[in-house]
């Protein structure tokens, strides 16, 4: 009868020890893994026209009234350093800036400006890399610092030919191409 007994005992005692150990892991927790995140965000600017193209319907010589269609531009920024935002109007070849075949409209006879403010012919350097010497202006210089370094804004690029004092134009269409440009400084 012992045998049973010490069975029984020995059964019991394997059951406590059991139920003991699984209540003890209860609440149990490991050490703490830790994972570094990183997510970078790049720089951007961008200059966005309303239009890529503007046009005088009929060109006068001699004159101040050869205004192109005002053209919008908006300007975005979201940086991280700097201390400036500039907007640069250039032409590839300021000799040559408009031309009809052989006949040509320099980048000293256009003129612009931003939001009527008045005319500057396209006669300047490059500013911060952008640009070229004799053939580019510079349109706006918009101050940035950390607070205020996402931003942007919208404006009109006022575009005219000063024909006064220039010799007659030939007939026809006089193409050309402005680079707008924007670089921070």
């Amino acid at each position: 009868m012992q045998r049973p007994l010490n069975r029984a005992l020995a059964a019991a005692a394997l059951a406590l020890a059991l139920a003991s150990t699984a209540q003890a892991q209860v609440g149990l927790t490991s050490n703490t893994a830790t994972v570094t995140l990183n997510a970078t965000k790049l720089s951007t600017l961008t200059v966005s026209p309303t239009t890529a193209t503007t046009s005088i319907a009929s060109i006068t010589d001699n004159s101040l009234a050869n205004q192109f269609a005002d053209v919008g531009l908006t300007t975005a920024w979201n940086l991280t350093a700097g201390t400036s935002v500039n907007l640069i109007g250039w032409f590839t070849t300021p000799a040559s800036a408009l031309a009809n075949g052989a006949a040509v409209i320099p980048s000293s006879k256009v003129e612009g400006g931003i939001n009527n403010a008045g005319w500057t012919a396209f006669t300047g350097g490059a500013v911060g890399g952008v640009g070229v010497a004799g053939g580019s202006l510079q349109l706006f210089n918009q101050a940035v610092a950390a607070v205020n370094y996402l931003g942007s804004r919208t404006d009109q690029l006022n575009l005219r030919l000063n024909l006064v004092g220039f010799p007659t134009t030939s007939a026809g269409t006089y193409t050309g191409t402005l680079n707008v440009q924007a670089v921070v400084q």
